[in-house]
Protein backbone atom coordinates (compact mmCIF):
# COMPACT_ATOMS: atom_id res chain seq x y z
CA UNK A 1 0.00 0.00 0.00
CA UNK A 2 1.45 3.44 -0.65
CA UNK A 3 2.76 5.53 2.16
CA UNK A 4 0.44 8.39 1.41
CA UNK A 5 -2.64 6.50 1.83
CA UNK A 6 -1.32 4.57 5.08
CA UNK A 7 -0.85 8.51 5.97
CA UNK A 8 -4.68 9.38 5.14
CA UNK A 9 -6.13 5.86 6.57
CA UNK A 10 -4.63 6.37 9.89
CA UNK A 11 -5.78 10.20 10.08
CA UNK A 12 -8.86 9.38 9.30
CA UNK A 13 -9.09 6.24 11.66
CA UNK A 14 -7.49 8.78 14.79
CA UNK A 15 -9.99 11.49 14.08
CA UNK A 16 -12.62 8.95 13.95
CA UNK A 17 -11.43 7.08 16.85
CA UNK A 18 -11.45 10.37 19.02
CA UNK A 19 -15.32 11.48 18.25
CA UNK A 20 -16.39 8.06 19.30
CA UNK A 21 -14.34 7.96 22.43
CA UNK A 22 -15.89 11.55 23.45
CA UNK A 23 -18.79 10.59 22.34
CA UNK A 24 -18.84 7.49 24.73
CA UNK A 25 -17.38 9.63 27.49
CA UNK A 26 -20.26 12.12 26.90
CA UNK A 27 -23.29 9.84 27.00
CA UNK A 28 -22.36 7.38 30.04
CA UNK A 29 -21.72 10.79 31.84
CA UNK A 30 -25.16 11.91 31.08
CA UNK A 31 -28.20 11.97 33.32
CA UNK A 32 -31.83 11.45 31.67
CA UNK A 33 -33.02 15.22 32.56
CA UNK A 34 -29.68 16.69 31.24
CA UNK A 35 -28.53 17.71 27.59
CA UNK A 36 -25.92 15.80 26.51
CA UNK A 37 -22.62 17.44 27.53
CA UNK A 38 -20.69 16.85 24.17
CA UNK A 39 -17.48 19.09 23.45
CA UNK A 40 -16.85 19.99 19.97
CA UNK A 41 -13.27 20.97 20.46
CA UNK A 42 -12.89 17.33 22.65
CA UNK A 43 -11.85 15.16 19.67
CA UNK A 44 -9.57 17.58 18.19
CA UNK A 45 -7.35 17.63 21.54
CA UNK A 46 -7.59 13.70 21.89
CA UNK A 47 -6.64 13.65 17.94
CA UNK A 48 -3.54 15.81 18.97
CA UNK A 49 -2.62 13.61 21.54
CA UNK A 50 -3.06 10.49 19.57
CA UNK A 51 -0.74 11.86 17.02
CA UNK A 52 1.90 12.96 19.84
CA UNK A 53 1.99 9.20 20.70
CA UNK A 54 2.23 7.80 17.27
CA UNK A 55 5.16 10.85 16.77
CA UNK A 56 7.26 9.67 19.85
CA UNK A 57 6.57 6.03 19.49
CA UNK A 58 7.81 6.17 15.97
CA UNK A 59 10.78 8.28 16.89
CA UNK A 60 12.00 5.41 19.68
CA UNK A 61 11.61 3.00 16.74
CA UNK A 62 13.74 5.31 14.51
CA UNK A 63 16.38 6.02 17.34
CA UNK A 64 16.67 2.67 18.83
CA UNK A 65 20.55 1.30 18.63
CA UNK A 66 18.76 -2.58 18.34
CA UNK A 67 17.86 -4.18 15.52
CA UNK A 68 14.79 -2.66 14.54
CA UNK A 69 12.13 -5.00 16.34
CA UNK A 70 14.33 -8.38 15.53
CA UNK A 71 13.48 -9.20 19.21
CA UNK A 72 11.30 -9.40 21.95
CA UNK A 73 13.32 -7.50 23.50
CA UNK A 74 14.45 -4.80 21.65
CA UNK A 75 10.24 -4.72 20.75
CA UNK A 76 10.02 -3.99 24.68
CA UNK A 77 12.65 -1.15 25.22
CA UNK A 78 11.03 0.55 22.23
CA UNK A 79 7.57 0.70 23.68
CA UNK A 80 9.19 1.04 27.57
CA UNK A 81 11.07 4.16 26.15
CA UNK A 82 8.61 5.89 24.04
CA UNK A 83 5.70 5.18 26.27
CA UNK A 84 7.64 7.24 29.58
CA UNK A 85 8.27 9.85 27.18
CA UNK A 86 4.50 9.65 25.66
CA UNK A 87 3.59 9.95 29.37
CA UNK A 88 5.62 12.83 30.34
CA UNK A 89 5.04 14.64 26.96
CA UNK A 90 1.64 15.01 27.27
CA UNK A 91 0.86 14.85 31.15
CA UNK A 92 3.48 17.81 30.81
CA UNK A 93 1.63 19.64 28.15
CA UNK A 94 -2.20 18.78 29.29
CA UNK A 95 -1.46 20.42 33.05
CA UNK A 96 0.48 23.34 31.71
CA UNK A 97 -2.27 24.20 29.05
CA UNK A 98 -5.35 23.89 31.53
CA UNK A 99 -3.47 25.53 34.19
CA UNK A 100 -2.52 28.44 31.48
CA UNK A 101 -6.17 28.82 30.53
CA UNK A 102 -7.25 28.28 34.08
CA UNK A 103 -9.47 25.01 33.51
CA UNK A 104 -8.07 23.11 36.57
CA UNK A 105 -6.11 24.25 39.16
CA UNK A 106 -2.68 22.27 39.61
CA UNK A 107 -3.03 19.70 42.20
CA UNK A 108 -1.10 16.11 42.66
CA UNK A 109 -4.23 14.12 42.22
CA UNK A 110 -5.04 15.66 39.06
CA UNK A 111 -1.96 15.23 37.74
CA UNK A 112 -1.62 11.85 38.58
CA UNK A 113 -5.28 11.01 36.75
CA UNK A 114 -3.38 12.82 33.29
CA UNK A 115 -0.59 10.39 33.90
CA UNK A 116 -2.83 7.79 33.62
CA UNK A 117 -4.77 8.68 31.05
CA UNK A 118 -1.65 9.40 29.37
CA UNK A 119 -0.76 5.69 29.26
CA UNK A 120 -4.09 4.48 28.91
CA UNK A 121 -3.90 6.42 25.33
CA UNK A 122 -0.28 5.43 24.55
CA UNK A 123 -1.52 1.61 25.75
CA UNK A 124 -4.03 1.69 22.49
CA UNK A 125 -2.02 4.00 20.11
CA UNK A 126 1.15 3.74 20.95
CA UNK A 127 0.72 -0.37 21.07
CA UNK A 128 -1.38 -0.19 17.70
CA UNK A 129 1.89 1.66 15.83
CA UNK A 130 4.26 -0.95 17.41
CA UNK A 131 2.31 -4.02 15.97
CA UNK A 132 1.99 -2.33 12.66
CA UNK A 133 5.68 -1.57 12.50
CA UNK A 134 6.33 -4.91 14.10
CA UNK A 135 4.28 -6.71 11.42
CA UNK A 136 5.63 -4.17 8.32
CA UNK A 137 9.30 -5.43 9.51
CA UNK A 138 8.59 -8.91 9.72
CA UNK A 139 7.47 -8.50 6.12
CA UNK A 140 10.86 -6.91 5.03
CA UNK A 141 12.73 -9.56 7.15
CA UNK A 142 10.67 -12.10 5.15
CA UNK A 143 10.76 -10.84 1.88
CA UNK A 144 14.85 -10.11 1.96
CA UNK A 145 15.10 -13.66 2.62
CA UNK A 146 13.05 -15.13 0.34
CA UNK A 147 14.78 -12.86 -2.31
CA UNK A 148 18.35 -13.70 -0.91
CA UNK A 149 17.31 -17.76 -1.15
CA UNK A 150 16.31 -17.42 -4.53
CA UNK A 151 19.19 -15.50 -5.21
CA UNK A 152 20.91 -18.61 -3.76
CA UNK A 153 18.57 -21.02 -5.51
CA UNK A 154 19.26 -19.73 -8.88
CA UNK A 155 23.43 -19.52 -8.44
CA UNK A 156 22.94 -23.06 -7.60
CA UNK A 157 20.79 -23.99 -10.78
CA UNK A 158 23.18 -21.82 -12.71
CA UNK A 159 25.97 -23.89 -11.25
CA UNK A 160 24.19 -27.20 -11.44
CA UNK A 161 22.72 -26.89 -15.28
CA UNK A 162 27.07 -25.42 -16.56
CA UNK A 163 28.11 -29.08 -15.26
CA UNK A 164 25.81 -30.23 -18.01
CA UNK A 165 27.92 -29.21 -20.99
CA UNK A 166 30.70 -30.44 -20.85
CA UNK A 167 28.94 -34.19 -19.65
CA UNK A 168 27.43 -34.27 -22.46
CA UNK A 169 30.06 -33.14 -24.68
CA UNK A 170 31.94 -35.58 -23.42
CA UNK A 171 29.95 -38.17 -23.89
CA UNK A 172 29.02 -37.53 -27.65
CA UNK A 173 32.63 -36.63 -28.57
CA UNK A 174 33.69 -40.26 -27.76
CA UNK A 175 30.83 -41.41 -30.17
CA UNK A 176 32.22 -38.92 -32.88
CA UNK A 177 35.87 -39.77 -32.04
CA UNK A 178 34.90 -43.80 -32.85
CA UNK A 179 33.03 -42.83 -35.67
CA UNK A 180 36.13 -41.30 -37.75
CA UNK A 181 38.07 -44.32 -37.19
CA UNK A 182 34.90 -46.56 -38.77
CA UNK A 183 33.30 -43.65 -41.41
CA UNK A 184 34.43 -40.20 -42.18
CA UNK A 185 31.23 -39.50 -43.70
CA UNK A 186 29.21 -40.80 -41.15
CA UNK A 187 31.28 -38.79 -38.92
CA UNK A 188 30.50 -35.60 -40.86
CA UNK A 189 26.86 -36.43 -40.56
CA UNK A 190 26.70 -37.05 -37.24
CA UNK A 191 28.74 -34.04 -36.60
CA UNK A 192 26.44 -31.44 -38.16
CA UNK A 193 23.40 -33.02 -36.40
CA UNK A 194 25.50 -32.50 -33.29
CA UNK A 195 26.29 -29.15 -33.90
CA UNK A 196 22.83 -29.25 -34.37
CA UNK A 197 21.54 -31.06 -31.03
CA UNK A 198 24.18 -29.15 -28.98
CA UNK A 199 23.11 -25.65 -30.07
CA UNK A 200 19.34 -27.00 -29.21
CA UNK A 201 20.74 -27.94 -25.66
CA UNK A 202 22.65 -24.61 -24.88
CA UNK A 203 19.33 -22.63 -25.97
CA UNK A 204 17.27 -24.54 -23.56
CA UNK A 205 19.57 -24.47 -20.90
CA UNK A 206 19.49 -20.77 -20.53
CA UNK A 207 15.83 -21.33 -19.15
CA UNK A 208 14.89 -23.23 -15.91
CA UNK A 209 12.49 -25.22 -17.48
CA UNK A 210 11.16 -26.34 -21.16
CA UNK A 211 8.19 -27.79 -22.71
CA UNK A 212 8.05 -31.37 -22.46
CA UNK A 213 7.02 -31.91 -26.08
CA UNK A 214 10.43 -30.45 -27.17
CA UNK A 215 12.38 -32.45 -24.67
CA UNK A 216 10.80 -35.55 -26.01
CA UNK A 217 11.75 -34.16 -29.63
CA UNK A 218 15.30 -33.77 -28.16
CA UNK A 219 15.29 -37.03 -27.23
CA UNK A 220 14.47 -38.49 -30.27
CA UNK A 221 17.47 -36.69 -32.04
CA UNK A 222 19.75 -38.03 -29.41
CA UNK A 223 18.79 -41.35 -30.09
CA UNK A 224 19.00 -40.65 -33.37
CA UNK A 225 22.70 -39.91 -33.35
CA UNK A 226 23.20 -42.92 -31.00
CA UNK A 227 22.17 -45.26 -32.98
CA UNK A 228 24.45 -44.58 -35.92
CA UNK A 229 26.84 -45.58 -33.54
CA UNK A 230 25.05 -48.65 -32.46
CA UNK A 231 22.73 -49.89 -35.38
CA UNK A 232 19.28 -50.42 -33.27
CA UNK A 233 20.81 -51.33 -29.94
CA UNK A 234 18.47 -49.09 -28.19
CA UNK A 235 14.68 -48.55 -29.01
CA UNK A 236 13.20 -45.84 -27.32
CA UNK A 237 9.39 -45.88 -27.20
CA UNK A 238 7.10 -42.69 -25.85
CA UNK A 239 3.87 -44.46 -24.86
CA UNK A 240 1.98 -40.73 -23.82
CA UNK A 241 -1.82 -40.49 -23.53
CA UNK A 242 -1.55 -36.72 -22.72
CA UNK A 243 -0.78 -33.96 -24.72
CA UNK A 244 2.86 -33.47 -24.00
CA UNK A 245 2.50 -29.36 -24.31
CA UNK A 246 0.43 -29.75 -21.04
CA UNK A 247 3.71 -30.18 -18.69
CA UNK A 248 7.00 -28.55 -18.10
CA UNK A 249 10.25 -30.19 -17.53
CA UNK A 250 13.57 -28.87 -15.86
CA UNK A 251 15.65 -28.55 -19.17
CA UNK A 252 18.12 -31.36 -20.22
CA UNK A 253 16.25 -33.43 -17.60
CA UNK A 254 15.50 -36.46 -20.16
CA UNK A 255 18.86 -35.62 -21.92
CA UNK A 256 20.21 -36.90 -18.19
CA UNK A 257 18.33 -39.77 -18.08
CA UNK A 258 18.42 -40.96 -21.28
CA UNK A 259 22.81 -40.50 -20.85
CA UNK A 260 22.31 -42.82 -17.42
CA UNK A 261 20.99 -45.70 -19.54
CA UNK A 262 23.68 -45.88 -22.03
CA UNK A 263 26.75 -45.06 -19.46
CA UNK A 264 25.56 -47.80 -17.24
CA UNK A 265 23.77 -50.30 -19.78
CA UNK A 266 25.54 -52.85 -22.66
CA UNK A 267 23.14 -52.59 -25.43
CA UNK A 268 23.82 -54.74 -28.66
CA UNK A 269 21.33 -55.22 -31.99
CA UNK A 270 20.36 -59.13 -30.88
CA UNK A 271 20.04 -57.46 -27.08
CA UNK A 272 18.79 -54.15 -27.42
CA UNK A 273 18.04 -51.34 -24.77
CA UNK A 274 14.53 -50.80 -24.54
CA UNK A 275 13.64 -47.25 -23.31
CA UNK A 276 9.92 -46.59 -21.96
CA UNK A 277 8.74 -43.34 -21.24
CA UNK A 278 5.25 -42.82 -19.90
CA UNK A 279 3.47 -40.35 -17.84
CA UNK A 280 2.20 -40.87 -14.51
CA UNK A 281 0.34 -37.90 -12.72
CA UNK A 282 2.88 -35.26 -12.73
CA UNK A 283 5.87 -37.46 -12.78
CA UNK A 284 7.73 -38.57 -15.97
CA UNK A 285 8.49 -42.45 -15.57
CA UNK A 286 11.80 -43.22 -17.96
CA UNK A 287 12.38 -47.29 -17.73
CA UNK A 288 14.56 -49.62 -19.21
CA UNK A 289 15.74 -53.18 -18.95
CA UNK A 290 18.75 -53.37 -17.29
CA UNK A 291 21.88 -55.25 -18.63
CA UNK A 292 24.98 -53.78 -16.88
CA UNK A 293 28.18 -52.98 -17.84
CA UNK A 294 30.21 -53.98 -14.90
CA UNK A 295 29.07 -54.60 -11.13
CA UNK A 296 28.69 -51.55 -9.64
CA UNK A 297 30.56 -51.27 -6.05
CA UNK A 298 28.02 -48.88 -5.27
CA UNK A 299 24.43 -50.47 -6.58
CA UNK A 300 21.93 -48.09 -5.03
CA UNK A 301 24.43 -44.60 -5.43
CA UNK A 302 23.69 -41.84 -7.91
CA UNK A 303 26.29 -40.86 -10.53
CA UNK A 304 27.11 -37.45 -11.16
CA UNK A 305 24.08 -37.02 -14.00
CA UNK A 306 20.93 -38.53 -11.81
CA UNK A 307 22.81 -36.67 -8.60
CA UNK A 308 22.57 -33.16 -10.59
CA UNK A 309 18.98 -33.62 -11.40
CA UNK A 310 18.22 -34.80 -7.85
CA UNK A 311 19.50 -31.57 -6.69
CA UNK A 312 17.73 -29.12 -9.47
CA UNK A 313 14.63 -30.99 -8.82
CA UNK A 314 14.79 -30.47 -5.48
CA UNK A 315 16.08 -26.84 -5.62
CA UNK A 316 12.87 -25.50 -8.29
CA UNK A 317 9.95 -28.17 -7.32
CA UNK A 318 11.02 -28.94 -3.63
CA UNK A 319 10.66 -32.26 -4.94
CA UNK A 320 13.00 -35.21 -5.61
CA UNK A 321 13.21 -37.66 -8.42
CA UNK A 322 12.58 -41.58 -7.57
CA UNK A 323 14.51 -44.10 -8.71
CA UNK A 324 13.37 -48.05 -8.36
CA UNK A 325 15.28 -51.00 -9.57
CA UNK A 326 15.68 -54.62 -9.37
CA UNK A 327 17.57 -56.95 -11.19
CA UNK A 328 15.87 -56.58 -14.13
CA UNK A 329 14.76 -53.37 -14.46
CA UNK A 330 15.34 -49.53 -13.89
CA UNK A 331 12.94 -46.88 -13.40
CA UNK A 332 13.74 -43.07 -13.25
CA UNK A 333 10.14 -40.30 -11.85
CA UNK A 334 11.32 -36.98 -12.59
CA UNK A 335 8.72 -34.24 -11.49
CA UNK A 336 7.02 -31.89 -13.85
CA UNK A 337 4.80 -28.72 -13.36
CA UNK A 338 2.06 -27.39 -15.48
CA UNK A 339 2.09 -25.71 -19.17
CA UNK A 340 -0.22 -23.10 -20.00
CA UNK A 341 1.79 -22.62 -23.92
CA UNK A 342 0.53 -23.88 -26.75
CA UNK A 343 3.09 -26.29 -28.03
CA UNK A 344 2.87 -29.50 -30.63
CA UNK A 345 1.38 -32.61 -29.60
CA UNK A 346 4.00 -35.45 -29.83
CA UNK A 347 2.90 -38.98 -28.92
CA UNK A 348 4.24 -41.20 -30.87
CA UNK A 349 6.62 -44.61 -30.49
CA UNK A 350 10.16 -44.23 -32.18
CA UNK A 351 12.65 -47.31 -32.82
CA UNK A 352 15.69 -45.60 -34.51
Amino acid sequence: MHKHTIKLLNILAVLGLSHLVVLYTAVIQNTANEPLNYHPDGPFWLALQCFLAQYITFKCYQHSSAPKLTSSNSLIKVYLNSSAMFILTNTGLVLGLEWFIGLNPLDYRHGLLTMLLSFLLHLLIGGALMSFLFFNEAQKQHLAHSQTQNLLAKSQISALQQQLDPHFLFNNLNVLSALIQQDPDEADDFLDEFCSLYRHMLETNKSQFVSLGKELEFAVTYMTLLNKRFPNAYVLKINLTQNAAAFLIISGALQLALENVVKHNQAHQHQPIVININLQDDYLIISNNRQDKYQKKHPNSLHIGLHNLKERCQLLFDKSINIEQDSNTFSLSIPMQANHKDDIFLATECTR
